[in-house]
């Protein structure tokens, strides 16, 4: 395999490095060559805390991954999530340069860095700029303006942007690994591209990444982003309470969750036995099931409030016909897609990704949706520059004959 015909989306997560090689295939499908994932440390709510430990967990997980595939992979698209990401809805306009072109790139860029330049703050930088909706002059609701004839643009705006020190601490640590980072990708977005459909995207629906760390959100409507948030509250705290209120082990914690929790203690029998082991190999004891699931549910209801506050903020419950996706390994927590549709009154569904063929057995799982999105993400940019670079030249000769056009 040649390294063009190889894409690494490393999703780099509080709890766990998950890194998945693909080869582009002539039909441009994607055939999953490599996985490796590895516990995650030196990582606090997304953030790097300790840059050594954290391109160690990297550097495990691409080296699993890579000696899976028989490949060496030189570059990767990279998912982040955390505490340290703002994202904006913001407007901004801009006079078009020439009447008789119309709308060029450069109008739309900078009509997008006005908009940005109002609500970015200092220490700041932008990951995504993702255009809503435009309008020229008169003309309302336009989703590509470019070409069209008039003396005013504007534009509606979603600025996803990060702290500068955050992101240069995350990408060092990628290229102390031993990689170049094409791209930082917000993993929401990222996850979107591997459990949506294009109609669910028109329609209206929300993706949901509960993470390690963090709970991420975004909102696609008419195949926009609409809206990105972060709630500070992922399924790590959710096993420290467990721990906590059992006397377990963080790893203990863990386990019993993962092979007893339930997100509704309605659902569980109030009677069914759970085994806990204690500290110090002390005798396990036995707590009932619907104590586990109290916890549970507890901390999983304070994850859904912040979601469905911030769906309200931007005016977006109700308005989401294709409902809501949840994706990350929460998501298969027993009880969690009756919770989440309870709690947020829509129809609710688990994300599994999809379109990618090799490992299926491993890649369908919810815990690898960042990972495999990265891969769709990676490929439709790729393909994007390529586009650009042979549009260029013929680009080129219509900006010459249009000038001569104008002068002569």
């Amino acid at each position: 395999m040649k390294p063009t015909d190889l894409l690494l989306g490393l999703d780099i997560g509080t709890t766990k490095v998950c890194a998945v090689i693909a080869r582009v295939k002539n039909n441009d499908e994607l055939e999953v060559v490599g996985v490796g994932i590895h516990p995650s440390e030196g990582l606090s709510g997304g953030a790097v805390v300790d840059m050594e430990v954290t391109t160690r967990s990297i550097r495990n997980a691409v080296a699993k991954a890579q000696n899976l595939a028989g490949v060496e992979v030189h570059s990767a698209w990279v998912g982040m999530a955390g505490s340290y990401i703002e994202s904006y809805n913001t407007t901004g306009s801009t006079a078009v340069l020439s009447r008789g072109r119309g709308v060029t790139r450069e109008d739309v860029r900078r009509a997008e860095s006005n908009a940005i330049d109002r609500v970015l703050p200092k220490d700041y930088e932008i990951i995504h700029r993702l255009p809503r909706r435009f309008r020229v002059d008169d003309n309302p609701d336009i989703m590509d303006p470019l070409g069209m004839v008039g003396g005013l643009l504007e534009v509606d705006l979603h600025v996803v942007a990060g702290r500068t020190t955050a992101l240069r601490n995350l990408e060092r640590s990628v290229n102390r690994a031993g990689l170049l980072l094409n791209e930082l990708v917000l993993e929401p977005l990222a996850s979107g591209a591997a459990v949506l459909s294009e109609a669910e995207k028109w329609a209206g629906v929300a993706v949901v990444d509960i993470g390690g760390g963090t709970s991420d959100l975004v909102v696609f409507r008419e195949g926009k982003v609409m809206h990105s948030d972060v709630v500070l509250i992922g399924g790590d705290l959710i096993t420290k309470d467990v721990a906590h209120c059992f006397g377990t082990p963080f790893e203990n914690a863990e386990q019993l969750k993962i092979q007893y929790g339930c997100a509704r203690e309605a659902s569980v029998d109030p009677n069914e036995p759970v085994p806990v082991v204690r500290f110090r190999n002390r005798a396990p004891v036995m707590i009932k099931r619907r104590h586990l699931a109290w916890v549970i549910e507890a901390r999983v209801s304070q994850i859904l409030e912040q979601v469905e506050k911030s769906l309200a903020r931007e005016e977006l419950l109700g308005k989401l016909p294709a409902g809501l996706v949840i994706t990350g390994g929460t998501a298969l927590l027993d009880g969690m897609r009756e919770k989440c549709a309870e709690a947020l009154r829509c129809e609710v569904q688990i994300g599994f990704p999809a379109s990618v063929t090799g490992f299926r057995e491993v890649v369908s799982s919810p815990v690898y949706a960042t990972a495999v999105g990265l891969l769709h993400y990676g490929l439709e940019q790729t393909r994007s520059l390529e586009g650009q670079r042979e549009a260029w030249p013929i680009a080129g000769l219509k900006r010459v004959w249009s000038w001569a056009r104008e002068v002569f």
